[in-house]
């Protein structure tokens, strides 16, 4: 059996190692058109604050490919295929495959804005190759603007002024940061913790025009303020990259993604496709998604290679928008919907926000932020968000148990914790807003699901 897999990305590399893993023996073909691949995109922010080097990103350097017998096939790239012949054609060479994976990932949204453009202008990237163009970059200038509130932007902003930028401002068209992944309430709390380090934030913003010369670039926003600036970063978010699938016609989703059934077949059932690409779906709600992370595509990846072993047998359980990360020392987690997504599906919501430590001060525990999001008519959680230390992403995989198999609140109450003074609170902020959830339906004679 042949298979080629075409993208380079995290859902190719997992995917043709669970098959090796299974004892598969398949050709299998992963066919890139970057000059690099298997490296970890999120750690790139880390070494443009000299923190790590380009070569710690790696995690499966060429002599891993030709120890597993996956021939890896970089600086190519896949036009078209013909599904009939199942044959994909790369560079000219018809290449014949009895599965293909399709994991092409996503490209950057495109701001149409007049003016913007130029050397003084860089949309940030998942690629090595501009990664590594932006080290020199960053050097010669001391001013910058980002637009975009998300995560790309933020450790963007949060790598410059580590750079010693004196003057750095994020331009965000919505009223809070995360808009995707904290509520209003919350991402109110991260403000001052950004502003504080010398970062200019413009909320509900836009860029209306941009003026360029030999020394700088000018931006003309629409709160009518002015930047003159070195640079303009832009990361206005994704979209899924189905040229390849499209051209071959094979079926999209609402969301523009390809649309794949559980087993992450499309609707070729010769060819998978995984990550950014597809159009995914929430857990809880079924709702149609896409989902640009790299747990998503790693899990794809696995899922498909075990299909193909054993002819689809597995199905994908869908995704619960993971997030996390961490920005100017703060650590920010979301999982599932937020309250205003929540409330946008129809859903009755109750919530509870509290802000506790992760035990005594005496044993140097931090503050941070919790709030839960429920469903007051199942008694489930759908949503959490909290911000503090690092350690908060292990509170919150936790959650995500809670979320993902929607334990009703009361048995969540009445799970024990685990418990040592140097290490916790006997009384946990989860348990304990869970508790407040819980009363809030006693108070109105609501019968609890215990």
């Amino acid at each position: 059996m042949k298979i080629v897999m075409i993208g380079g990305g995290g859902a190719c590399i997992v995917g043709a190692n669970t098959l090796r893993i299974l004892g598969n023996n398949a050709q299998i073909d992963i066919y890139t058109r970057r000059e690099k691949t298997a490296y970890t995109p999120c750690e790139q922010p880390f070494v443009l604050r000299n923190m790590l080097d380009f070569e710690d990103m790696f995690y499966a350097p060429p002599p891993w490919f030709k120890k597993k017998q996956i021939g890896l096939h970089t600086q190519r790239n896949a036009e078209s295929i013909d599904r009939e012949k199942k044959i994909v054609f790369i560079d000219g060479e018809a290449v014949p495959y009895d599965i293909l994976l399709i994991n092409t990932g996503a490209n950057n949204k495109i701001t149409p804005i007049p003016g913007l453009k130029g050397d003084r202008v860089h949309y940030l990237t998942t690629e090595l190759k501009y990664a590594e163009s932006l080290k020199g970059i960053i050097a010669q200038g001391k001013r910058a603007v980002i637009l975009g509130g998300g995560i790309i932007s933020l450790e963007m902003a949060d790598t410059l002024i580590e750079n010693g930028y004196p003057s750095v401002s994020v331009v965000i068209s919505s009223d809070r940061l995360f808009s995707q992944q904290l509520d209003n309430d919350m991402a109110t709390k991260l403000v001052p913790v950004i502003q504080d380090r010398g970062v200019d934030l413009y909320f509900s913003s836009s860029v209306l025009k941009a003026e360029s010369n030999e020394k700088d670039i000018k931006l003309f926003l629409s709160n009518n303020k002015t930047l003159d600036v070195d640079w303009v970063f832009v990361a206005k978010g994704v979209e899924p990259n189905v040229d390849l699938a499209k051209k071959a016609g094979l079926e999209l989703g609402k969301t523009g993604g390809i649309k794949v059934n559980k087993y992450l077949q499309t609707s070729d059932p010769s060819i998978y496709a995984a990550g950014d690409c597809i159009e995914g779906w929430h857990m809880v709600s079924g709702k149609k998604t896409i989902t640009a992370l790299a747990t998503h595509s790693n899990r794809n990846g696995r899922v498909i290679g075990r299909n193909i072993h054993f002819g689809n047998t597995i199905p994908f359980l869908g995704s619960l928008d993971t997030f996390g990360a961490e920005v100017f020392d703060a650590t920010v987690v979301s999982v599932g919907m937020t309250e205003k997504t929540a409330k946008n599906e129809g859903i009755s919501t109750l919530t509870a926000m509290r802000k506790g430590t992760t035990r005594r001060k005496m044993f140097n525990g931090e503050d941070f932020w919790v709030k839960l999001v429920a469903d007051k008519d199942k008694q489930t959680l759908v949503g959490a968000q909290m911000i503090g230390p690092r350690e908060i992403s292990r509170i919150g995989e936790r959650i995500i148990l809670m979320i993902g198999e929607e334990i009703p609140f009361g048995r969540i109450s009445q799970y024990e914790t685990i418990f040592s003074p140097p290490l916790s609170n006997a009384y946990d902020l989860i348990t304990n807003e869970v508790d407040i959830l819980i009363s809030e339906l006693l108070k109105v004679n609501e019968a609890v699901k215990w």
